[in-house]
Order: structure tokens, then C-alpha cells, then sequence
């Protein structure tokens, strides 16, 4: 991630989590909108009972909080970059693995049946596109089966100046190109949001 990208990042959800604690808007979301995409997330992955799961860029682990919500028993590892939001995360769910973690700079050196990413690449920042096109393929090489990826589109109606949005044919064509030929975009699931899922074989 471009350095100056970094500290904006880590600027930005440290004031956050510091105005808003464990909620949703800490993270940047409402609470309904969180819901939804979470959602959205179990509906592509289907059944992950019995299998490892990794959240990147997983906050303070609600992602986490809804799976055993939904009574989905699955091997769940966090990784975020900001050790503000992994502390909150491990003092919530002391019994899981959250790692303070910058992917590009030191790999995780593992993989997992499924990796989902909710929300990371929403944050207008240095370097955001160059980021994206970075970090997915470091993803899809941790993802035995599938990776799951949420953004903004492009194509909403209405932009914050705050927020980063991908043009949905731009990031199906990097899918297919870069990463595999079993890539697919939807637009269906919540309001502006693109989800991009790329499955092995």
C-alpha cells in the first residue's frame, strides 16, 4: 500500500473507533447496511460449516459475531491492518485468531478454503487502485476454493468524496485477466455494491 494510503487509513478508523467504540459506524457502516452485506457474503459462500475462512480487513471481527449468530462452524481467522480494531476484535472473541497484518509487506504464508473481504477497498486513499490490484491476487493465492470481494460501484447514484468506487466491467475484465477465468461480478445483492467472486476450477 502507497505509505501515505497507510496513514490515512489508519488515521481515519483510529478517529473513528475512537468517536464510535464497538459499533458498525466505526468501521464506516450502518448497522443495516453491515447486515446486508454480510448477508450477501454467506449467500456466495454457501456452506462453510467444517471449513477455514478468512476475513481480511476484518475490523473488530463482526463478521465473526454473525457467523456464530447463524450458527456457521467454521475455522475463522481475522487479519486487518489496523491494531486498534484487531485489539477490540481479540478482547471480543478471545478464543480466535486476529493478526495486525500488512499483507504486501509480510504474506500470511497460508491458505484457507474461502477468503472474503468485506468493505477493505471502500476508503478513497493514496494509491487505492493500485492497492486493489495488488492485494486481490495475494488473496486469490490464500483462497483454496473461492475469494469474495465486496465494493462500491461505480455506477451509484450518488458519491461520498470520502469513498473509493470501482467500475464494475474495469474489475471483471482485472478478475479474468489476473486472477482466473472463473471470476464473476454481481451487482444483485445490495444497493451499489459490486461483489466480485473468482472460484478455483
Amino acid at each position: 500500500m502507497d505509505p501515505y494510503g497507510k496513514k490515512e487509513l489508519l488515521d481515519f478508523y483510529g478517529r473513528h473507533l475512537r468517536d464510535h467504540g464497538d459499533a458498525p459506524q466505526a468501521v464506516r457502516w450502518t448497522g443495516r447496511g453491515q447486515r446486508q452485506r454480510y448477508e450477501a457474503f454467506l449467500a456466495l459462500c454457501g456452506d462453510l460449516n467444517g471449513k477455514s475462512l478468512l476475513d481480511f480487513g476484518c475490523g473488530k471481527g463482526d463478521f465473526l459475531g454473525f457467523l456464530r449468530e447463524r450458527e456457521v462452524a467454521c475455522a475463522y481467522s481475522g487479519v486487518d491492518v489496523h491494531p486498534g480494531l484487531i485489539a477490540l476484535a481479540r478482547a471480543k472473541h478471545p478464543d480466535a485468531e486476529f493478526l495486525v497484518r500488512d499483507i504486501e509487506e509480510e504474506p500470511l504464508g497460508r491458505t484457507f478454503d474461502v477468503v472474503v473481504a468485506c468493505g477493505v477497498f471502500n476508503l478513497r486513499v493514496g494509491g487505492i487502485r493500485e492497492n486493489i490490484e495488488s492485494v486481490l491476487p495475494l488473496l486469490f493465492d490464500c483462497a483454496r476454493e473461492a475469494l469474495h470481494v465486496n465494493f462500491l460501484s461505480a455506477r451509484a447514484p450518488r458519491h461520498d468524496v470520502e469513498l473509493h468506487y470501482v467500475d464494475p466491467a474495469w474489475l471483471f475484465s482485472f478478475a479474468r485477466e489476473r486472477l482466473s477465468p472463473h471470476a464473476e461480478a454481481r451487482e444483485d445483492l445490495v444497493p451499489d455494491d459490486v461483489f466480485l467472486s473468482v472460484r478455483r476450477g
